[in-house]
């Protein structure tokens, strides 16, 4: 007795990952879960490459590796990214880039903080920022008007 063995949602699950590791849960989740679900991942694709080769595992195996990748999706324990810092920094660079200030700075200065607040703006609007890059940023901007500061007094 041969039983057909059903791939279908094991496949689906690996080509979800994709789509799992843009979220936050993935992307700022710790190591661990995120180790444990790339494995589980490894694991299906290695099950669906074998089954290519003609090699079949039973359908026991199959669903205990889709479990498994569910398992540790469910495990991702990443926080939704916090902005708020960045926001406030973006929001007083806004002010600045409408100041009389900013207008007297030399073209050359003004283009370099343009283009840092826009590259700024982009990874607070983007929805897989993490958390890290997210403080960076916000410190990289209060660290522009810290130099800023510094000028003034000089």
């Amino acid at each position: 007795m041969n039983e057909k063995v059903v791939f279908d949602q094991l496949s689906k699950d690996v080509a979800d990952q994709v789509r799992v590791r843009q979220t936050y849960k993935y992307f700022n989740g710790t190591d661990r879960s995120k180790d444990l679900y790339d494995e589980a991942i490894r694991m299906g694709e290695d099950v669906l490459q074998e089954h290519k080769e003609g090699h079949n595992e039973p359908q026991a195996m199959v669903d205990l590796v889709d479990q498994a990748i569910y398992n540790s999706r469910k495990a991702l324990n990443g926080q939704q990214t916090d902005k708020h810092s960045l926001k406030m920094q973006l929001s007083r660079a806004g002010q600045f880039l409408r100041s009389q200030e900013f207008a007297g700075l030399p073209i050359k200065t003004q283009q370099y903080w343009e283009r840092e607040i826009t590259a700024a703006r982009n990874i607070e609007v983007a929805s897989n920022t993490d958390q890290a890059l997210a403080n960076k940023t916000a410190i990289k901007v209060a660290t522009m008007f810290d130099t800023m500061e510094q000028m003034r007094h000089n």
